[in-house]
């Protein structure tokens, strides 16, 4: 089964957009063999998402981003 790699929702077939996250696949797409189960709560519109994601499929802001921001201020 292939997947976004930003999003981690599942793909027929490679696109240049993902569908669920609306981000341009740039990175080469995931291939699993099992169906992910655990979710998280984003931190920017509180819906849930899955726990892979770096992408929130609802509102489309980057997770990353804030993780290195936070992970950035700790060091000081």
């Amino acid at each position: 089964m292939k997947r976004c790699p930003y999003c981690f929702e599942s793909l027929k077939f490679k696109q240049n957009i993902c569908p669920h996250c609306a981000q341009f696949i740039i990175d080469d797409l995931i291939e699993v063999d099992y169906e992910p189960a655990d979710t998280k709560r984003c931190m920017f519109c509180g819906k849930n998402i899955l726990t892979e994601a770096v992408v929130c499929r609802h509102c489309h802001r980057w997770l990353d981003e804030l993780n290195d921001a936070l992970e950035e201020n700790n060091e000081k």
